[in-house]
């Protein structure tokens, strides 16, 4: 696919959006800063540098702090590019690639140099960054004025054709560590040695990854964004299961893959296996015009049915839902937005002015609600959790009685399953880019 022409019609499409956001909120230029170096308190080695979304949806700067892009209605957009003199660390290369020819590029060696190349007139101009103060004397409803970010916001949740590809490709970098980190797994390996076969199966570097990864053997699992790294190896016997929740990133845009194994056969598999055929049920069920809150509730009666079915709460699959017992064992939600962000924005916007849904309290975590709409990309993950502080509150709870705490002890040492997948919207059926990604290795290697 030629990434070249996509992003060519890609820039022309942000143009527009910008152009028409800009008119509505009153205003006609835009300044979107890259973000600065952070530092750590009483510290002079700085945290890895995180590039503003809205600028890294323009372009592929990753590494370049300090760059601001001069978005003005009418005219080309301007790049002032920071590019500092620096002997300690490595400074941005000149610019090139298929990115340069949509920009008047101008080159600074200084932040003065940057401030020089502003536009001279900000009467009329909106800031989007961290760092107003760096790029003068913006009055307050000037800096990241909330009508115009939400407006982008809402418009982000509708990939263009290059953001849709680099998604696909963030995929399949994925997949590639995900499948090495499996082998490294049922090897014996160490959550350590998982982690670490992640990155060399993706060919990434840590601070190259969009979240850190989530790499849980046994009880670990149960904890939704576990970040320890055991170095200690375990016995063969001492092992049980494997939940890995791990993206990578493709030209700004994220993917975010979650996969659960049993280490051996046994009822533990069989539940693995059961998500994971709840997952592929709500992918099916995933189309245009499908509310997504009513999605996320549907997956809470499927997973019910398995909380009936593997005897641990033996009720009706809807007695479990209406009395609030599957929220203990899958506390958060269905999935959510994926793009320039992991956890993209705008999830519940109900247009471009702003105005949002109204928030679901048996549904905190929940992070979309809109209904599916064609070029939206957002990821599906229903999964089971053996979580000992919601297992607590259940069993102090008025529903104690409901369950076969005999049974769901069992299962803690495993901590649970979680089985996620990238999806992408098209008028003709939905994309499952994570699992074309996993395909693609197999043909490979076959």
């Amino acid at each position: 696919m030629n990434l070249d022409l996509l992003y060519r019609e890609h820039i022309a499409e942000l143009n527009t959006r910008s152009a028409k956001a800009l008119e509505n909120c009153g205003y006609d230029r835009l300044l979107i800063h890259a973000g600065a170096t952070r530092m750590p308190f009483l510290d002079d080695n700085g945290y890895p540098f995180r590039a503003n979304p809205h600028f890294k949806q323009w372009l592929p700067l990753l590494e370049h702090p300090c760059s601001v892009l001069v978005i003005s209605v009418g005219d080309r957009p301007r790049l002032i590019y920071f590019q500092p003199r620096d002997y300690w660390h490595k400074p941005p290369a000149d610019p090139e690639g298929y990115w340069v020819e949509h920009f008047d590029i101008v080159l600074a060696t200084s932040p003065e140099e940057v401030s020089a190349a502003l536009p001279t007139d900000q009467e009329r101009c909106a800031y989007i960054g961290e760092d107003p103060q760096l790029l003068g004397g913006f009055r307050a409803e000037q800096i990241n004025p909330p009508q115009l970010i939400a407006e982008l916001h809402y418009r982000r949740a509708y990939k263009t054709d290059y953001e849709i590809e680099c998604l696909r490709r963030a995929n399949r970098v994925a997949a590639r560590g995900h499948t090495a980190a499996r082998e490294v797994f049922f090897g014996g390996g160490t959550e350590l040695d998982i982690h670490h076969a992640y990155l060399g199966g993706a060919e990434i570097l840590e601070c190259e990854l969009p979240y850190a990864n989530i790499v849980a053997v046994n009880q670990h699992g149960s904890v939704l964004h576990y970040h320890g790294a055991d170095r200690e190896l375990l016995r063969s016997e001492d092992i049980h299961s494997l939940v890995i929740d791990a993206g990578a990133g493709y030209r700004g845009y994220a993917s975010d893959i979650t996969r659960s194994y049993a280490y051996r056969d046994g009822e533990y598999a069989e539940l693995v296996e059961a998500v994971e055929a709840v997952q592929r049920v709500l992918v099916g069920e995933v189309r245009v015009g499908v509310d997504f809150a009513e999605l996320h509730w549907r997956a809470h009666l499927y997973l019910a049915q398995l909380l009936s079915r593997f005897e641990f709460v033996p009720l009706e699959p809807e007695d479990i839902v209406a009395r609030g017992i599957s929220r203990s064992f899958f506390p958060c939600g269905l999935g959510h937005f994926i793009g320039l962000q992991v956890h993209d924005v705008g999830g519940y916007l109900k247009n471009p002015a702003g105005e949002e849904y109204p928030r679901d309290p048996k549904a905190p975590f929940l992070r979309l609600v809109r209904k599916v709409e064609e070029r939206q990309a957002f990821t599906i993950e229903p999964g089971i959790y053996f979580s000992d502080m919601l297992l607590e509150e259940l069993a102090q709870g008025s529903n104690t009685n409901c369950v076969n705490w005999g049974k769901v002890d069992e299962f803690r040492r495993y901590g649970g399953v979680r089985v996620e997948d990238c999806l992408v919207v098209h008028a003709d059926g939905v994309e499952n880019q994570s699992r074309d990604a996993f395909r693609a290795i197999d043909e490979w290697e076959m």
